[in-house]
Parts: C-alpha cells; structure tokens; sequence
C-alpha cells in the first residue's frame, strides 16, 4: 500500500521556490535565449504512410537501446487499435536490429538528442510527422507504464460521441490541478485550432535538469492552456470519484495512492513503472503478482523491473 504523505514545511519551500523559478523563466529574455535551442535528430525514418484516422505520438527511452517487451506490446495494442505510431526515442544508443522488430507496428521513427522529456519528443514527433493535420485524433504516450493490462478500445468508446475536446486517463492535484500527461488525447476539434499549432510552437526545448518546470508548464501548464482556450476537458478516472474529501495539501498521484483501486473496480489499464519501484522498495511486489496472476490479456514476464 502507498500511503498519503503531506507536505512538510521543507518541501512546501522548495515547491515555492521552484514557482518562483517558473514566473522567472517565463520572461521574454529567458525564452528567447531557450527558443532558439532544438536538439538533434539522428535518425528519422518512414517506414509507411497513412493507415488509419488516429496519430499517436509514441516518447521512448532506454540506457541499452534494447525494445523491451512492455514496449512490443504496448505498441502492438496501439496498432491494433488503429493507430498510426510516431515512436521518438531518447536513448543514448539505437540499435537497428530492435527498431526493425518493431516495425510492424510503427509509421515512424525518430531517434533524437534527449532533453526536452517526453514534451520535447511530442514536439519533435509532431514536427516531423507531416501530414498530422490530417489525422481525426492524436495521442500522446510513453513508456513509463505496464500495460495495457485490459483493452483500450472500451476506454477510447467511452469519449466518442461527445462533446470532449482533450481527455486522459486520470488527473491530479500535485502542484495545480491537471490531467497527467502520460496518456492525453486530442479530438478533431483541438487539432483544427489556432490554439493547439500555438502551443507546440511557442515550446522551449529547456535544459533537462529543468524536469518540474517542464511539469508546470506543460503539464500543469497545458491543463489551464486548453481551459483557457475554451476546450472541454475530461478524464476516464476522475480524482474527486476516488477520494472526495482528501485534503488538497496532500502529495495525491492517483496512480499509487489509489493504483488497486482504479485497476480492479475503475478499469485503469496500466501500472506505472514508478509504482513498481516504489512497492519494490517496500516489499509489496506480491500486491503486482496477486493481482496479474488471474489477468490473461497482459503477461506479467513483461515487467522487467519485477525479473531483475
């Protein structure tokens, strides 16, 4: 079990310094002098065109290079929902021979320098993938999940025939209100606006030690962008429905406080590796085993931090 920890005076003052770095950096000098930096592309290969309505913008990265087995599947699924894969991969090596036996599933790859974190590769993604505009819905996603444990297709009819414009698997409180941007997908109607192209145009690829200032403004940040922008907004797992009373000055991620909950009685389809190495480090990994060893969709060898 993951237990609820409250702010302590500590953290609340590296919270209110990091805001204040946030208000700084967002100043017209600071941008400029950030604007102007884009990271390389290696390697950005085709390996087909259009196939289907969705785009998903795929962010990857591994110390070895190796396509883990999470990842064929995760991408397998994703392809076999229908979706045209852009897979950008931070990795400090790209190995050929892995690529290749994942192309069955992707329409592009794109091996590329790292920082930016996963914001950076969906820009980099979005840049390079040229006929994106004429896609119906565009997925952002990474690897920092296990899954998916269940299909998505029923999570996907949930938001058709509505009136939503950008949703997500689950939201939080951590830092502001947002939608966590692990799994975000945009409708028709955000990616025919002016205000979606501005967005990923006035993206600052900032240094990568600078990861929570990327969190406020493109995570936190973005939720209040597509507000402010008039765009309807929703999740599959809304926090309220989970814990409706919980006290705001909480650390809430939704995916490890509540992450038994959401999987067995909400349908969440996936576990986050961050969850794994924390109940690694508590011994709970039976929680993982008790749960998966009934699942037939998703085969739990493909948790490689649960092998090591």
């Amino acid at each position: 079990m993951i237990k609820l920890q409250k702010k302590k005076t500590k953290i609340l003052f590296k919270e209110l310094i990091l805001r204040l770095l946030y208000i700084a950096h967002k100043s017209k000098l600071f941008r400029r002098i950030f604007l102007a930096v884009v990271p390389e592309i290696y390697v950005n290969t085709v390996f087909r065109e259009k196939q289907f309505n969705r785009l998903v913008l795929f962010s990857t990265f591994s110390t070895t290079g190796k396509v883990s087995k999470n990842l064929t599947f995760y991408l397998r699924k994703l392809h076999e929902l229908g979706s045209d894969i852009v897979l950008i991969d931070t990795s400090p090596i790209s190995l050929p021979e892995e690529i290749e036996s994942i192309r069955p599933f992707i329409k592009q790859y794109i091996w590329r320098e790292n920082f930016g974190y996963d914001f950076g590769s969906w820009k980099v993604g979005l840049s390079e993938t040229k006929d994106w505009k004429s896609y119906e819905q565009i997925v952002l996603t990474n690897d920092s999940v296990y899954g998916p444990l269940t299909p998505l297709q029923p999570i996907f009819s949930k938001f058709v025939n509505t009136d939503i414009d950008v949703w997500g698997l689950t939201d939080s409180y951590e830092f502001d209100y947002h939608l966590m941007s692990y799994f975000l997908v945009f409708q028709n109607n955000v990616l025919k606006s002016e205000a979606f192209e501005r967005f990923w145009n006035q993206f600052v690829f900032y240094p990568t030690r600078w990861k929570k200032l990327l969190i406020l403004e493109y995570e936190v940040g973005g939720t209040k962008y597509w507000k402010k922008n008039h765009f309807k907004m929703s999740v599959f797992i809304p926090f309220i429905s989970l814990s409706p009373n919980t006290d705001k000055t909480y650390y809430i991620n939704p995916t490890h406080v509540f992450w038994n909950t959401i999987i067995t009685e909400h349908g969440f389809p996936f576990l986050k590796r961050d969850l794994i190495k924390a109940l690694l480090s508590k011994n709970l990994t039976h929680e993982i085993n008790d749960l998966l060893e009934t699942n037939q969709y998703y085969p739990i060898n493909h948790i490689d931090l649960l092998n090591n």
